[in-house]
């Protein structure tokens, strides 16, 4: 059962990023269309013919894909050292997890083998 809910959750969870991310690209491309609009509108820039392109730039900036490429190559790299981080600090805690699970126990037995006080 828990694990089915679990399940669903995460599944919601999962649909809505979905739908977040298709109504972001949407917008996204309804502003490149009316920006792209407008700027035929425009006048022309004084002097733009020698301020340098994106294209002419490819030293200095790097291409949008390599940077979308990167970034997510370091956070798979980053995501599966937090793994192998929450691994070993599940496996450091177990001891403790039976420490308490004994420890009530003890205690009680403690307190009934000694006599009340009055």
């Amino acid at each position: 059962m828990t694990a089915t809910v679990t399940e669903d959750v995460r599944e919601q969870v999962l649909g809505v990023v979905r739908k977040s991310q298709e109504l972001t690209l949407d917008a996204i491309k309804q502003v490149i269309e009316t920006v792209n609009t407008a700027a035929e509108k425009l006048p022309a820039v004084p002097f733009a013919d020698r301020l340098p392109s994106r294209h002419q730039l490819p030293g200095v900036l790097p291409a949008p894909e390599r940077v979308v490429s990167g970034t997510f190559d370091f956070l798979e790299r980053l995501l599966a050292e937090q793994r192998k981080f929450a691994d070993e600090l599940v496996k450091a805690a177990s001891g403790l997890r039976q420490t308490a699970r004994t420890e009530p126990a003890a205690a009680e037995s403690a307190r009934s083998a000694a006599p009340a006080a009055e």
